[in-house]
């Protein structure tokens, strides 16, 4: 009788983790469903009803048409930030350009504007004025503009873009009680600040300056809107406006998942265990999204 043995070893194979249900890499730009890549509109709904600004490429302030979604940049530098997600906003403002209105009341002396001044959007739609023309206030020479308004109430963000011929401090805010110091230099830049509505003035957006120099101040894009954070630029001609919100929803997925997204500062929401059918789409922290995966 002839014995034989068996040393040989065996395993099992490796199996190779499963691709995600979905990945959408807006930074790349490449979209994948099971690993196999996709267009972003098979796999992607979206609908804006009404055109809306984003930063381009080129670092640039551009308007897109409706229901075209954006891609945000860096202004200036055109670094990539993230699609844009917005909600709705209003721009409580009636006049976000044209601040030789009378709509626009002075601080202590109202500047004498001129028009026609090259914008961050590249049109000429911004203004200007000299800070050796304004006199006047408590602490001697000082000029700037206010719109005092009672009726908004909560938490507020006012927004401003400003450059100057050479660098300057300034202060902006709501009122004199609620107000910062800003430090403006000689590229664009759009200047935030949060506080609640209303305040002991009720004012709704204050800038100034007090240097009585010969410095120009260049200024465009004035805004106020409900939340703590600013939106792309609402522009108003009389009357407040309202940018509709992006409307996002994931196709063709039904089940339970979990979802990752991560923004333009690197932060990441997970939502696990999450119920996912047509249309859906996660609550958002930040508006801009580099890429979101479902699992």
């Amino acid at each position: 009788m002839k014995l034989t043995s068996d040393i040989s070893i065996t395993s099992q194979p490796i199996r190779k983790a499963s691709a995600p249900a979905l990945s959408l890499d807006f930074e790349q730009q490449v979209y994948k469903r099971r690993g196999f890549s996709v267009g972003l509109s098979s796999v992607l709904s979206f609908a804006r009803s009404a055109p809306a600004v984003q930063v381009s490429e080129t670092g640039v302030l551009e308007t897109v048409a409706a229901d075209v979604l954006r891609r945000e940049h860096a202004f200036g530098t055109g670094k990539f930030l993230g699609a844009l997600f917005e909600p709705e906003a209003t721009n409580l403002l009636l006049r976000s350009h044209d601040f030789s209105q009378p709509y626009w009341v002075g601080y202590a002396s109202k500047p004498s504007f001129v028009g026609g001044q090259a914008a961050p959007d590249g049109t000429l739609t911004a203004m200007t004025w000299n800070c050796a023309d304004t006199t006047g206030g408590a602490g001697g020479k000082r000029g700037g503009i206010l719109v005092p308004d009672s009726t908004p109430a909560g938490v507020a963000t006012a927004s401003v873009w400003l450059r100057a011929s050479v660098p300057l401090t300034m202060r902006f805010g709501h009122s004199d009680g609620t107000s910062q110091s800003i430090s403006v230099s000689t590229q664009w830049q759009r200047f935030t600040y949060t506080d609640t509505l209303p305040n002991s003035q009720n004012r709704i957006f204050m800038l100034y300056e007090d240097v009585n120099t010969d410095i120009d101040v260049y200024i465009w894009g004035a805004q106020t809107e409900y939340g703590s954070m600013v939106t792309s630029n609402i522009t108003t001609n009389g009357g407040a406006l309202t940018r509709p919100a992006d409307q996002p929803g994931l196709i063709g997925l039904t089940g339970v998942y979990d979802v990752t997204v991560t923004y333009d500062d690197d932060s990441v929401d997970t939502f696990a265990q999450e119920a996912v059918n047509d249309g859906w789409w996660p609550s958002l922290s930040r508006p801009m999204v580099k890429n979101l995966v479902v699992l």
